[in-house]
């Protein structure tokens, strides 16, 4: 095996693979542009582009510890570079997001071939272009696409080092287990299972327990000063503590379906690792060999997860979130698509149809639905028809009374003299004069409130038959005549059916 790049992608051999894969990567691009620009950023997005939007580096990093809880440098700076060339609407910058997804596929394909074969390697890279979860963050302008894609290049480093890639293999890799850090606290667990699975193959990948440690040792140092930025601090989301139920469903969101489709998921795994490893005619020692690349991959995929859900238990809860594990998926669908390039081809083509509808079946809910993140840009266009900015309240009401986030995201897209304010400030906000239009916003579902609406707050009242919808929202327009003293009718019960929030 020679380098990484690009024979380490699987783009420079002379067969049909290189012309398979470009087909593949067309067939991923559609679902993740398509009405890539349709639904308004959602809060986390904000935080990207607000610190994307900075003057420079040294006004990022100051917002950056005010609003962004991950702290990670990385993935802002360089969406800060994309949106200079490209523009900050909600299409330019989310295809930052595409293009590190697309380039993830081709480092699953480039994993799966020099690993298994070509065959393997193409069906790994079509199990990733129709994977739900890789499809959603893909979509999105934060930093879960660029983390998939500098894990995968990682581990991709990792194996070329195992079979004796050049040096320029060993920089890469200590090159891109430094960027995980920088990128995310979450690349902290993954350095560690990195670093955990050379240690096991340390005389084959660097040479010896000598060298390994020195390469570790230089990439922690050169990450050291920061970590305490992602340690100083409790995190922004917590989810409570779940069972282990959530833990063995995490692969789920891979390739869709639900916990039944497991154990077929897992005969094809098991069965595409003992075609691979005992193969007719190959040795003891060989057969060895082959299985060390699948530990590799176990690792990758079972070490992370474990850890965030021990951490989760022991200090604060925040396993839960498909995005915390989407930098998992890969070595997942590379065994799945080890599996299917093993089975008979009467087999194979059934099953990898079946698998593509499952994940279809996903993707409505999870990346297109029009009511799936709050369209506060819709709200912002009708807002400005309604009265002058300069005139108008916004009061917010959250389904999530202790994190109101969604004052931010109205705030980055209303006009600029518009007062925005969460629901329990509105009745002090409305005691000042001059508000000649007060909108009350609520999550809402298929036309039903996810969260019943006050009826009054201070002097004006919010009935029914005086409201609109955008996407994911309903917009009451307040009506004076409730006097003054009437205060705060609080929210009641939700009357929507809560749904799972995909921040």
């Amino acid at each position: 095996m020679g380098g990484l790049f690009p024979r380490g992608l699987g783009l420079a051999r002379r067969d049909g693979g290189r012309l398979a894969l470009i087909a593949i990567l067309c067939v991923a691009a559609g679902p993740r542009f398509f009405e890539l620009g349709r639904l308004s950023f959602w809060y986390d997005e904000v935080v990207s582009l607000r610190l994307a939007r900075t003057s420079g580096p040294a006004g990022l990093f100051n917002l950056l510890f005010q609003i962004d809880a991950t702290r990670a440098p990385v993935h802002p700076l360089l969406l800060s570079g994309w949106i200079g060339l490209f523009g900050a609407s909600e299409t330019a910058a989310r295809s930052f997001s595409v293009v590190c997804g697309l380039a993830a596929i081709a480092v699953i394909h480039g994993f799966g071939r020099a690993a298994f074969s070509v065959r393997a390697g193409l069906w790994a890279a079509w199990l990733a272009a129709l994977s739900p979860i890789l499809i959603v963050y893909s979509r999105e302008a934060r930093m879960y696409s660029w983390l998939v894609l500098v894990a995968c290049i990682a581990w991709r480093s990792l194996l070329a080092l195992r079979q004796g890639g050049p040096h320029r293999v060993m920089t890469l890799y200590i090159v891109s287990i430094i960027v995980l850090i920088y990128s995310h606290p979450l690349g902290m667990i993954m350095m560690a299972a990195i670093g955990a699975a050379g240690f096991l193959d340390a005389k084959r990948s660097f040479g010896g327990l000598g060298r390994w440690l020195a390469v570790h040792l230089a990439a922690l140092a050169l990450v050291a000063p920061w970590l305490r930025f992602y340690l100083d601090h409790d995190p922004e989301f917590t989810s409570g503590r779940l069972s282990p139920r959530f833990l063995l469903g995490t692969p789920i969101g891979f390739i869709g379906g639900n916990f039944a489709l497991q154990p077929v998921l897992l005969a094809i795994i098991v069965w595409g690792v003992v075609r691979h490893i005992r193969e007719p005619g190959a040795a003891d020692d060989l057969a060895r060999d082959r299985w060390r690349p699948m530990r590799f991959l176990l690792i990758w995929l079972i070490a992370p997860p474990v850890v965030l859900y021990v951490y989760s238990l022991v200090f604060h809860p925040v396993f839960g979130p498909a995005r915390y594990t989407a930098f998992c998926a890969p070595p997942f669908l590379i065994l799945v698509g080890l599996g299917l390039a093993s089975l008979p081809a009467l087999a194979r083509f059934p099953l990898a149809l079946g698998l593509a509808v499952v994940s279809g079946l996903m993707l409505h809910g999870q990346a297109y639905d029009p009511e799936l993140k709050a369209d506060w840009r819709g709200l912002a266009a009708r807002a400005g028809a309604l009265a002058d900015p300069a005139t108008t309240l916004v009061i917010v009401v959250s389904a999530d009374r202790g994190r109101n986030v969604e004052v931010e995201t109205a705030r980055y897209y209303l006009p600029p003299g518009c007062r925005v304010v969460a629901l329990q400030e509105a009745a002090g906000r409305l005691e000042e004069s001059g508000f000649e239009c007060v909108l009350l916003t609520v999550p809402g579902q298929r036309g039903m409130p996810r969260v019943a609406p006050p009826a009054s707050i201070g002097g004006f009242r919010f009935e029914r038959d005086r409201r609109f919808e955008v996407g994911g929202l309903i917009v009451y327009l307040g009506v004076r005549g409730v006097a003054a003293g009437a205060g705060l009718g609080a929210p009641g019960s939700s009357t929507g059916s809560a749904r799972r929030s995909s921040s």
